[in-house]
């Protein structure tokens, strides 16, 4: 049905700038500059007004080829923000959308003629139409979406090599969505010849065509295609793992790691032993190029690749290396200085006093600013009582989604559950000043993972660091949900390697079984009076709060019990997460600074 949609001509002067354009752009340029367009509407009408949202949301909407969006739909919102009713708000919300904004989109897209705009305006139309106006899908604009994607994915169209992959990837998803042969069939071409274009200049994101098609069906790809996807990632083992140049052992594992899931599938276990080993001799190389630091942390993944190539001798080899190199770390790391107090009033200043010459150093610093000091945390709770004796004196109860999960009494009656509260609080204050301080230290020290977790066995605390080089790795890669149930679980393994290393047994006694013995945990250890007098009361009540009591974020009993929601798992959290493994590094200064 046509569209009675009319678009104040502010607004439809931009579009048809961009139809015109001789340069390359991409669709965020056109939300710019709309976005600015309709700002400058005088006084419009309700009409005017929802015509150019209309336009603006078009391209305000972000594609995502994953999971994430809330309408479960390719496109979503830019992001979101929760109201203090617990309701959440997205941005751009397709709330106020109806039919008028589909059949607008859709006739967009049979009019207009610029790949990129047609491609956008087609695959709303197509995507969107179900959530928006409750209507089916019209094929003619996934065709008109598909043909205009593979229109586009030339430099003089799309300036961004991953931008113009990424458009390739969802003309083949359509394609192959609506079983259509000959479109599916251009799509893969197009996606095959970018990737050949990344491998003549061996430069760019060599994955995106062997991740698609090497094992979807619907995909289409031959057998020759296949081939020559595998001869390429074989090509690019050799060439990561050369150490005369263009060495990248991160690039080397990540390309091996697929053609080890491939050849296992095949059962090649000969080409999975060459390839694991090819692992584990590019980083016992990169191992050799750094401090012992970074060494320490290295080391880990040529022991175990080591081990999956079946050279066990190798790994044994490399595991006592890794152990001498621990040992150096900590001989080598600077003590701990003076207290720093941060000037709230200015990032750079504070970023100057923390972000210090050498990475030792800087995490020294981190870890001791961001360890919240409990004599303080006393002093705000009774401030509170002074301040605002209504609140102090009332009772709160934590709620989970089915049962309560803590009670915490008035500041007379319960101080302690004031305390961890009050922790809980300082943790999100400080979050934007941890943020900023591990952002300028990866900035300026060029911190890798390994770095990190070279330092968080700085004292030989865990045995094996597989799982904290994955965790701290998902962090790098944004990977927050990973990141969280990977590290959690090994921060409870720090606690019980400190507690070894006071000289207390690790194990006690099976509640039902005798003659059995368990693994103690984080409850075990930071209600133990004779333990936690060993940590001192900031440590004890930096894990405590963070995460072994209801009455604070309660981490590790959230994730080992399933209860913890995506919805938490956020950049400010992990970050934390971050922060207990510089704290693991530094466990014995600031235990015995603040006994």
């Amino acid at each position: 049905m046509p569209c009675d949609l009319v678009i104040p001509a502010v607004v439809e002067a931009v579009i048809q700038e961009f139809e015109h354009a001789a340069s390359p752009f991409t669709e965020s340029d056109v939300y710019t500059a709309l976005t600015k367009a309709r700002a400058s509407l005088q006084n419009p009408s309700d009409e005017d007004s929802f015509a150019a949202w209309a336009e603006v949301l078009a391209f305000a909407l972000q594609a995502e080829r994953t999971d994430k969006s809330p309408w479960r739909t390719f496109f979503g919102p830019m992001g979101s923000v929760t109201r203090e009713d617990g309701k959440k708000l997205y941005l751009p919300d397709i709330g106020a959308a109806d039919a008028r904004v589909i059949d607008h989109w859709r006739e967009r897209a049979k009019a207009i003629g610029h790949p990129i705009l047609k491609a956008r305006y087609a695959d709303l139309a197509w995507e969107m139409c179900a959530v928006i106006a409750r209507t089916r899908r019209d094929p003619a604009m996934a065709h008109f979406a598909i043909d205009a994607y593979l229109a586009s994915v030339s430099a003089a169209v799309r300036p961004e090599l991953y931008h113009r992959f990424e458009a390739a990837l969802r003309a083949l998803d359509l394609a192959a969505l609506i079983r259509d042969p000959e479109r599916t069939k251009r799509a893969r071409a197009a996606l095959l010849q970018l990737h050949q274009g990344v491998m003549t200049a061996l430069n760019g994101p060599w994955w995106f065509a062997f991740d698609r098609l090497i094992d979807d069906k619907h995909a289409g790809a031959t057998e020759e295609e296949r081939r020559l996807l595998i001869a390429d990632l074989e090509k690019l083992v050799l060439h990561y793992g050369n150490t005369s140049e263009n060495f990248d052992p991160h690039a080397l594992q990540s390309t091996a790691q697929r053609l080890i899931k491939h050849y296992t599938r095949l059962r090649r276990s000969d080409d999975v032993r060459r390839l694991h080993e090819a692992i584990a001799r590019a980083f016992e190389h990169f191992a050799s190029l750094g401090n012992a630091l970074l060494a320490s942390a290295v080391l880990q993944t040529a022991v175990n690749a080591y081990r999956a190539a079946g050279l066990s001798e190798d790994s044994k080899r490399v595991r006592i290396l890794m152990q001498e190199k621990i040992g150096q770390a900590h001989d080598h790391m600077a003590a701990v200085g003076t207290e720093i107090k941060i000037p709230r009033e200015d990032i750079e200043k504070f970023l100057k006093a923390v972000i210090l010459d050498d990475l030792g150093s800087t995490f020294v610093r981190i870890a001791a600013e961001f360890l919240p000091k409990r004599s303080d945390l006393e002093d705000q709770v009774q401030q509170s009582l002074r301040e605002a004796p209504l609140m102090a004196h009332l009772h709160r109860t934590i709620m989970a989604d089915d049962h309560v999960a803590a009670k915490v009494g008035s500041v007379e009656d319960d101080p302690f559950g004031r305390l961890l509260q009050q922790t809980t609080l300082n943790f999100a204050v400080s979050g934007i000043w941890l943020q900023v301080a591990l952002q300028r230290t990866i900035e300026t020290h060029g911190a890798t993972p390994e770095h990190f977790v070279g330092w968080a066995n700085r004292a030989a605390l865990f045995d094996d660091l597989t799982f904290l080089i994955e965790g701290v790795r998902a962090w790098y890669e944004g990977d927050l949900v990973k990141a969280i149930h990977v590290l959690v679980p090994q921060v409870e393994s720090g606690l019980r390697g400190i507690v070894a290393q006071l000289g207390k047994p690790v194990t006690k006694p099976h509640a039902t079984i005798s003659d059995v013995g368990v693994a103690i945990g984080m409850g075990d250890i930071l209600y133990s009076e004779e333990l936690t007098e060993a940590l001192g009361p900031d440590l004890t009540l930096y894990f405590l709060a963070l995460y072994a009591d209801p009455r604070g974020k309660n981490l590790r009993n959230r994730v080992a019990h399933g209860l913890i929601k995506p919805e938490f798992c956020d950049g400010d959290l992990v970050r934390l997460l971050i922060h207990t493994l510089l704290i693991f590094g530094l466990w014995k200064e600031l235990a015995a600074q603040r006994r």
